[in-house]
């Protein structure tokens, strides 16, 4: 994320507009911490990019684009060089799918 110019923001609460049950649900899977969902969803808090890493909303917040590209390519290089296969990751991905997909079923959240 960019430290100077990257915003998180969810304006929902200042124009006035809900969020459907399945975005909810999804929002939960993503930002574990429920005071930091709190924030960014019931106050409609602007948050920024060092803010974000010590939120743990993102990984690293960096003062260019230039620097978040070379800090993407580099994990994506880490990543690539574990020579993983494919398969096994879209395996392990739908169990995440999965999971979210019965919390969302389990706590009545609609999916449609």
């Amino acid at each position: 994320m960019r430290r100077d110019k990257g915003v998180l923001y969810m304006s929902e609460m200042d124009i006035g507009l809900t969020l459907p049950d399945y975005f909810a649900a999804l929002f939960r899977a993503k930002i574990g911490s429920a005071s930091v969902r709190r924030d960014i969803l019931l106050r409609a808090m602007k948050i920024k990019g060092e803010d974000a890493v010590k939120k743990g909303i993102v990984d690293s917040a960096h003062d260019s684009m230039e620097e978040v590209t070379e800090a993407s390519m580099r994990l994506g290089k880490e990543l690539a060089s574990r020579k993983w296969r494919g398969e096994v990751y879209v395996e392990i991905r739908k169990i995440f799918d999965a999971v979210e997909f019965l919390y969302c079923k389990c706590f009545g959240f609609g999916l449609n």
